[in-house]
């Protein structure tokens, strides 16, 4: 069924992981695509994949941390098309250290693109998702913002600061029948992970599976079509993200009782500086 037939969804991180698996799914329900991220050659594929299977795309390189660049994309789909319909913020990049061995560089770049990126898409793009049909806005976060484990620091501080801003924003909006809506993931099994899951700062406890990115996808879809505030995948992980919100110190209990040897685990990823 061609829900999105004629409308124009922007994919912002759309290169690969969920990004690119959303953008297929929109496009193979009549979207027009405009994918946005830093790598064009990627991209291209992506777009070359999408009109293969008969759907629509274009593809605007741009660096989400840099506000310059977000103007530029954001003028060309308005010179283009004029309006927004869905907007996806799906851009991050995922950085595990321990403080004192932190790459400030890093931890910076992940609040760039995690969240001040969030915030320079969707203040250029409003003006065009107002004048469009459907008016959605979603943001895929993380389960780490609310169940939030070590070496996190970077990562899961600036999804907590995404996370603050779309309950805010929600409420700014709602008044116009704007959608705010995000996907709250455990991990999902795409490069941006590939290097750090199930190695000794990224181990998961029992009953905490690795995702796919297509459910995941689906689950954007959804959460547009439904109109969802907040979806969390897998969905039996809501109960336990609802009780990690409420009361943070459950998740360190279930580690430490879950993961034999965790405290000495965590003891011997401790790099301190040396004096």
């Amino acid at each position: 069924m061609k829900h999105f037939s004629n409308e124009v969804a922007v994919i912002v991180g759309g290169s690969s992981g969920i990004g690119k698996e959303t953008a297929l799914r929109f496009a193979d329900r009549g979207a027009q695509i405009i994918l946005i991220a830093r790598g064009i050659e990627r991209l291209q594929e992506v777009v070359a994949e999408i009109r293969k299977r008969g759907g629509k795309a274009e593809a605007f390189s741009a660096d989400v941390s840099n506000m310059e660049d977000v103007k530029k994309a954001v003028r060309r789909i308005e010179e283009t098309y004029g309006r927004v319909d869905v907007l996806v913020y799906s851009a991050a990049i995922f950085y595990l250290s321990s403080v004192e061995a932190l790459d400030i560089r890093l931890a910076k770049q992940s609040m760039e693109i995690n969240y001040w990126g969030a915030v320079h898409v969707t203040r250029e793009i409003l003006p065009l998702i107002r004048k469009g049909k459907r008016k959605s806005i979603v943001y895929v976060t993380s389960l780490s913002a609310q169940c939030t484990p070590p070496f996190f620091t970077a990562y899961a501080a600036s999804k907590h600061a995404l996370r603050g801003f779309i309950l805010s924003l929600r409420q700014e909006l709602r008044p116009e029948g704007i959608h705010v809506g995000m996907v709250s993931p455990g991990p999902v099994n795409t490069p941006l992970i590939e290097n750090d899951i199930h190695k000794n700062m990224y181990r998961l406890p029992p009953g905490v599976p690795v995702l796919k990115t297509q459910p995941v996808a689906e689950g954007i879809l959804s959460t547009v079509v439904k109109r969802r505030k907040e979806l969390v995948l897998p969905r039996r992980m809501t109960a336990a993200a609802r009780l990690a919100s409420a009361f943070p110190s459950c998740v360190e209990w279930y580690y430490r009782l879950s993961v034999p040897g965790w405290d000495k685990l965590i003891r011997a990823q401790i790099k301190r500086p040396t004096v």
